[in-house]
């Protein structure tokens, strides 16, 4: 395995925030950002398929249902071909059929259709992550990895935040090109994989194991349980938010303003706390993360302006910035180096099942129940999520201890 030797060595504070990690690592970030810079389609699709396509609430709740049940598939497959084929190839391939899939998503008409054409997308889109995850576990030091994580979230929220001003924009000119320009970043991701990264799977295991392999570690299962709720209630702020806020007469323009936020502060703020977090216990700090995310979202509820929607967004974007980088370097601790795609695979299976449970419920709740039930339910889920992976957390510790 070829791996490039790690950067020079940067003085001062940056030393302590960019130091001493790979080049092939450098590219993944670099890719991921230009990558996320047109993730146009996700954050508006809800809109768009009530708008633009005029499915009712429900309908809509329904297709994105198949793309997160899509998700679900995508992941373990993903990691499995990562441990198996490579990660290299692995991601090449997933980004290059996420951009080819885009364009059926665009081209569907019907419900069956969209059903369809979202959960085929919901199979590709994702099959890059495990091996991107598993790729920077290879990489990287196991004392840089909490950071080289956290840069990774930080690159994906720089191009987010931007991808969310320029999609609200571009969403009035057509959606067609949000899809264009999505399309376009994944393949430019890919071209950066092939002549940046290089192949990182061990080779000295001839049976990279299996799947039921993982499913066996229990703490991995807590671990996938605890991420499920988490991201039911996170999931909220792409799903069920958009609607609370045009529905206080905030248009879309508005959305924009209010999610980009997030992705504005973790850019601005991430990179002064990589060091102060870098000295905390995980265990603590996955507990507040859940905690604050949960408390953030219930904010919501009493949100009907502008700025009091920032103000809630913000709370809950302290949450991300709390736990940033702490779950992939933790699930890097459990996996043995030869199943690490197969974590990282299990581990993304609890983002797929989060987007294939969390539109339904949250719609169904906001319609059936409202604001109150959905966002206090938010909050639930946040503290059972935190305390999880407290668990989680204490107990890694104790096994490489």
């Amino acid at each position: 395995m070829n791996i490039p030797a790690p950067t020079e060595a940067l003085p001062g504070r940056w030393e302590t925030r960019v130091g001493g990690l790979p080049r092939a690592f450098w590219a993944l970030w670099t890719g991921a950002l230009v990558n996320r810079l047109g993730a146009f389609v996700a954050p508006f699709l809800v809109l768009y398929l009530t708008r633009t396509r005029g499915l009712s609430i429900s309908q809509a709740g329904l297709v994105l249902s198949a793309h997160g049940l899509g998700l679900a598939i995508s992941q373990p497959v993903g990691g499995v071909l990562a441990d198996r084929v490579g990660r290299r190839r692995t991601m090449v391939g997933g980004l290059v059929a996420a951009a080819t899939t885009l364009v059926l998503v665009g081209a569907a008409t019907s419900l069956p259709l969209l059903c369809l054409a979202v959960f085929v997308y919901g199979i590709s889109a994702d099959l890059y992550r495990p091996a991107s995850q598993a790729a920077i576990a290879d990489l990287v030091d196991e004392k840089h990895r909490p950071r080289a994580y956290a840069l990774l979230f930080w690159a994906i929220n720089l191009g987010f935040a931007v991808a969310t001003l320029l999609a609200g924009l571009l969403a009035d000119h057509g959606y067609w090109l949000l899809f264009l320009g999505d399309a376009a970043t994944s393949l430019v991701f890919a071209a950066v994989i092939l002549r940046g990264v290089p192949e990182t799977r061990p080779q000295h295991h001839r049976e990279p194991g299996r799947l039921r392999d993982v499913a066996r570690d229990r703490l991995m299962l807590l671990l996938v349980a605890s991420v499920v709720l988490q991201s039911v209630a996170y999931l909220q702020a792409f799903f069920t938010l958009p609607l609370a806020i045009t529905a206080d007469g905030l248009g879309t323009r508005g959305y924009g303003i209010a999610i980009s936020l997030n992705c504005v502060l973790i850019v601005l703020l991430q990179p002064l706390l990589l060091g102060a977090l870098g000295r905390r216990g995980r265990a603590p700090l996955l507990l507040a993360s859940g905690v604050v995310i949960g408390a953030g979202l219930a904010l919501t509820a009493f949100a009907d302006t502008l700025p009091t929607h920032l103000a809630a967004v913000t709370v809950w974007t302290l949450g991300e910035l709390v736990g940033a980088g702490q779950l992939g370097a933790l699930i890097a601790s459990i996996a043995p180096p030869h199943l690490r795609g197969r974590y990282m695979g299990m581990y993304g299976l609890s983002y797929g099942v989060a987007a294939f449970v969390g539109p339904a419920l949250g719609t169904a709740t906001l319609d059936r129940l409202g604001e109150n039930a959905l966002w206090g339910g938010c909050l639930l889920l946040g503290v059972l999520s935190g305390a999880g992976l407290f668990v989680v957390a204490r107990v890694a510790a104790r096994r490489s201890g």
